[in-house]
């Protein structure tokens, strides 16, 4: 269970708060608990819109999305949208509301596992200008950036530690996590920043509302329990967590005042990691099945052979488009990773919830929609 409550010293210094990618997943969530906190009247949300009052209404939908009422929804201002986005900095960069800031969440990200032309023009060059626009102004105290676990790599380590710069010889599986990094070296190479880097493992689901506020990544389980078969073990583990505990997490770095360190891996670690076995186990009633038991662990040309299978396992589906999402994501399960979070907890923030606490909710959320719907906001 997620507590309710924030250590009251994280918000004994006032202080002005903006949030990037208040339409995304994590962002959403962000937005939806700080509307909980004393800290909602000072925080502003950069999103994309024509106007003001269109970003504000962009970012309603979001918050409906996470089940928040519509009296709370009522208390954003159209005063507290700055309209902007990371591929074009120019357009806002010289918007007297930067100067007020003193902390930044910068969660804006193209998150897409496919081939989407602002990949490199967001994450990476957008990411910095975008910071060094606001540090310019010289009163921000602190620039949470939101990486990705992932953006280090296969490594050998298991738990894989917390490493600044994996490299330059990473080998990437998606351009998603190539360029997330690339963002943290030009963030690193800004004078004087005041940067904290976190990096959140695999984000899916929310503790109390499941798959509902977005399915992102959990249709991938969907698959594997279709086919009965993946291209990693069944007891191989995955360092999952929700997307409420992120938000908590980097609300927590984000506001308290003094940190031990500038790099944070937001993640289940090796204590609350769960394997696949586990995770079928969980969800299976709901399902109204036993526990797989011959679960089969192919190669990836295993999966190419099932393919004149797909309708019947998934319904009207885009072969090519499953065949890609299996391969890449099924390399990820196979590199059986967990990521050490000894820094976050440190610094005061609890355990996540392990993913099998909560795996069925995600699959009960779940049920009302294809698996191939629900991979699309995976491969937009």
């Amino acid at each position: 269970m997620i507590s309710n409550d924030f250590d009251s010293v994280l918000f004994s210094t006032p202080m002005k708060l903006l949030v990037t990618g208040g339409t995304g997943f994590l962002g959403g969530a962000i937005m939806a608990r700080l509307l909980q906190t004393p800290l909602w009247e000072s925080s502003s949300f950069l999103v994309r819109g024509t106007t003001a009052a269109a970003g504000a209404e962009r970012l309603r939908e979001t918050l409906r999305n996470f089940a928040v009422d519509e009296t709370q929804i009522a208390k954003l201002r159209v005063e507290q949208v700055i309209c902007g986005d990371l591929a074009d900095v120019r357009t806002f960069e010289n918007d007297p509301r930067l100067g007020l800031v003193d902390v930044v969440i910068n969660s804006a990200a193209v998150t897409s596992f496919g081939k989407h032309p602002q990949i490199w023009p967001v994450n990476s060059e957008g990411t910095e200008a975008f910071a060094a626009a606001v540090h310019r102004h010289g009163r921000l105290r602190r620039f949470v950036q939101v990486g990705t676990a992932m953006a280090v790599g296969p490594r050998p380590e298991n738990p894989v530690p917390e490493i600044a710069e994996p490299g330059m010889d990473v080998r990437h599986l998606v351009d998603y996590t190539a360029s997330k990094i690339e963002g943290e070296r030009r963030l690193r190479a800004l004078p004087g920043l005041p940067l904290v880097v976190t990096r959140p493992s695999i984000v899916i689901g929310h503790t109390k509302l499941g798959c509902a506020p977005s399915g992102s990544i959990y249709w991938v389980f969907r698959m594997g329990m279709k086919m009965r078969a993946f291209m990693c073990p069944l007891d191989a583990h995955i360092d999952v967590i929700p997307v409420d505990y992120a938000a908590d997490s980097l609300i927590h770095l984000a506001l308290k005042p003094a940190l031990a360190h500038d790099l944070y891996h937001i993640s289940a670690g090796p204590v609350a990691s769960c394997s696949f076995r586990e995770i079928d186990l969980a969800v299976a009633p709901v399902m109204k099945r036993l526990p797989i038991s011959d679960f089969r662990h192919l190669p990836y040309e295993g999966f190419v052979a099932m393919q004149s299978q797909f309708k019947d396992l998934f319904g009207p589906c885009n072969r090519r488009l499953m065949l890609l999402a299996i391969k890449l994501y099924g390399a990820f399960a196979g590199l059986d990773m967990v990521f050490d979070n000894t820094r976050l907890l440190a610094e005061g923030v609890r355990p996540a919830p392990r993913f099998d606490s909560y795996a069925a909710l995600c699959q009960q959320t779940s049920m009302g929609i294809s698996i191939s719907d629900q991979m699309m906001p995976d491969f937009k």
